[in-house]
């Protein structure tokens, strides 16, 4: 017989397991320690149940399952959510024996009760409606997809291509307002509207023009006071492209795209693009008004967070830059990766709350409209997304942004919506 297990503890018939014993101690607020205690008897009755149905577990396996047990039944009597789950302190598991209890200690965060208070929560957002000049920009955009792309190096023009990794920081802010890896981006017309995920970015946009390649550029950013997210009005920042490599693309024909596109004539391409546009315009929208959402969010609600899970996080950081630079961590560095930390601890776990306050759950298909907009952003197919984030065993990052997403169309009637000038 397999030494796997045939079943899940879920599977057993009933075991009486009023009989654990669990001391509940609250911890730095919000995490509390569980330390269990599972007597012999029921260890007994547990290992009976398994033979009676004809299964077969090792001590490894038969030490899993009575973990498990034990933490579905803790959780039960701390009667608490939580956003990060139960972690089991290792030092204090014993071996399973059926001739002894089996103790061991977890620790767990939980999630504030009561009402999450966000209401009036301000948003600019713009209100773009496509034109004849959008769509003729945009019919050259189409050329430009369908052309005969090179590689290139020298003064920077409308339509090249630039392939880097994104990083936008404020002054005075060590964490990056935004940083993404293996970004494309195009070089705006004079006519056209630039932004990097969802922030309008209109100097940069200019300044791209004509700028000579590099491995790496930095351009220099200041926002207005009127600037349309708040949380930038009147700061200034850097936006750095890294690893670059650069395209500039023949443009192909009208008559080639119309033969891509299966589109019979001009016309109807024209109306299907300023459609698609108008999506385009709205998914970039969207994007602007989330940045303002949780840039809210994190300076405005007040809730703990647990600095158990900070620091956990913290050294998983500096244990990665420490393997990709092979370099001791300056303090500058480790106090910048702390920020990450913490920031990113902070925004997950007020995604938790939320998500547990309105029963919000991600399913496959959210995922799948999240990989859709990412892929529309980059101009790939979702295939290709689905395969990176898989590859690189980050698919719940996904599954977060998927869920940031759900949680801002859900919570719009908490917000109060100025249309930017």
């Amino acid at each position: 017989m397999s030494d796997q297990p045939q079943t899940t503890p879920t599977d057993l018939p009933p075991i009486d397991i009023s009989k654990i014993k669990i001391e509940i101690t609250e911890l730095e607020a919000p995490d509390y320690q569980l330390d269990f205690e599972v007597p012999l008897d029921l260890i007994s009755e547990i290992n009976s149940r398994i033979i009676e149905g004809g299964l077969t577990y090792n001590e490894e396996q038969m030490g899993n399952l009575i973990v498990q047990i034990c933490l579905d039944e803790g959780m039960q009597r701390l009667n608490r959510d939580s956003a990060w789950g139960t972690r089991l302190l290792k030092k204090s598991m014993g071996k399973y024996s059926i001739d002894r209890p089996f103790t061991f200690s977890a620790v767990v965060d939980t999630l504030p009760e009561g009402e999450i208070p966000i209401n009036d929560v301000p948003i600019q957002r713009n209100q773009i409606q496509v034109d004849d000049a959008f769509v003729d920009s945009e019919m050259k955009e189409q050329q430009l997809s369908f052309g005969t792309k090179d590689a290139f190096n020298g003064a920077l023009a409308y339509g090249d291509e630039i392939e880097c990794n994104v990083s936008i920081t404020i002054n005075d802010v060590d964490e990056p307002v935004a940083s993404i890896e293996k970004y494309a981006l195009r070089i705006p017309s004079e006519h056209q509207t630039f932004s990097i995920t969802g922030l309008p970015l209109a100097s940069l946009g200019a300044e791209l023009r004509g700028c000579q390649s590099n491995e790496e550029l930095s351009f220099h950013i200041d926002f207005p006071n009127d600037y349309a997210a708040k949380a930038f009005q009147g700061k200034s920042g850097t936006v750095h492209l890294t690893n670059c490599t650069f395209f500039r693309i023949t443009p192909s024909s009208i008559e080639h795209v119309l033969e891509e596109y299966g589109t019979p004539n001009e016309t109807i391409l024209r109306t299907q693009i300023k459609m698609s546009l108008q999506h385009n315009f709205d998914r970039e929208n969207t994007n602007f008004m989330m940045h303002q959402f949780y840039a809210y969010l994190t300076e405005n609600i007040e809730m703990q967070f647990s600095k158990r899970i900070i620091n956990s996080k913290f050294e998983e950081m500096c244990k990665k830059e420490l393997e990709a630079s092979e370099e001791e961590l300056t303090d500058q560095q480790k106090n910048l990766l702390m920020q990450r930390a913490t920031a990113n601890v902070k925004r997950l776990t007020i995604n938790a709350w939320i998500q547990r306050t309105y029963e919000l759950g991600v399913s496959e298909e959210d995922i799948d409209k999240q990989t859709t907009i990412l892929a529309e952003e980059r101009r790939v197919r979702p295939s290709d997304i689905k395969e990176e984030f898989l590859a690189e065993d980050k698919i719940n990052i996904l599954s977060n942004m998927a869920s940031e997403r759900k949680i801002f169309d859900r919570l719009q009637d908490k917000m109060i919506f100025t249309d930017a000038t």
